[in-house]
């Protein structure tokens, strides 16, 4: 099988660095939105899913990026493994994150503190003033990123054969899924409230729940993506 042209070797990289770039400024840009929200709060940005996520879909667009330039088989391996996390956890936040922030945006945003600095930052009150991002920045964050990942699959990787597409895509999906709950279950006991409103209003068995359907959504999407690929 022929390699891959020039042309099509720099589109590729220029498509994953375009990708990455956009995804970190949107990243940088955080502090200077919810800044505010997160002064003294443990865990930082690093309480959000959103920022976990892209931050997995950042270093597979960047190992794509590397092997782009220099192939080698264990840089795409590695790739790989870190891709079948980021796909499907991309893809659960958006269909989480954008009817939520387009039907009760009060139940994903916490209150801007800047603007009330009396706000409570636990309660979700239609009435307080939230702090939405920017659209260009809310795209890198909640859009972009899942995107990147499937038209990267689709165009410029192979589909995953066994053990890849059942045992080690479930243990991915269980372990990502056990550890960011641990974490932000963590975060929250510090805290006194989530990072998403949605979340502090529920009891710790209605949460197990959104965490088990969430790792379920994701597992179903890849194996779906997976399955329409040729």
């Amino acid at each position: 099988m022929p390699g891959p042209s020039h042309v099509s070797t720099a589109a590729r990289f220029l498509f994953h660095t375009g990708v990455v770039g956009y995804m970190l400024h949107s990243y940088a840009s955080i502090a200077s939105v919810i800044g505010k929200a997160l002064e003294a709060e443990y865990g930082g940005d690093l309480q959000f899913l959103t920022v976990v996520g892209m931050i997995t879909a950042t270093i597979a667009m960047g190992l794509s990026a590397i092997n782009d330039l220099m192939p080698f088989p264990a840089l795409h391996g590695a790739k790989r493994l870190v891709a079948l996390a980021a796909m499907p956890v991309e893809i659960t936040i958006s269909a989480i994150y954008w009817p939520l922030i387009l039907l009760a945006p009060q139940l994903m945003l916490p209150p801007d503190l800047a603007a009330a600095p009396e706000a409570d930052i636990t309660a979700a009150s239609a009435d307080a003033p939230l702090v939405f991002l920017p659209l260009w920045m809310d795209l890198g964050l909640h859009a972009v990123p899942a995107m990147a990942l499937v038209i990267d699959f689709f165009v410029f990787e192979r589909k995953y054969r066994p053990p890849m597409s059942d045992k080690v895509a479930l243990a991915v999906a269980g372990l990502f899924t056990a550890g960011y709950a641990t974490w932000v279950e963590h975060c929250a006991a510090i805290n006194g409230h989530f990072p998403y409103p949605f979340l502090t209003m529920m009891s710790f068995p209605d949460r197990v729940k959104v965490y088990a359907g969430s790792a379920v959504f994701a597992l179903l999407v890849f194996r779906g993506l997976n399955a329409l690929h040729k």
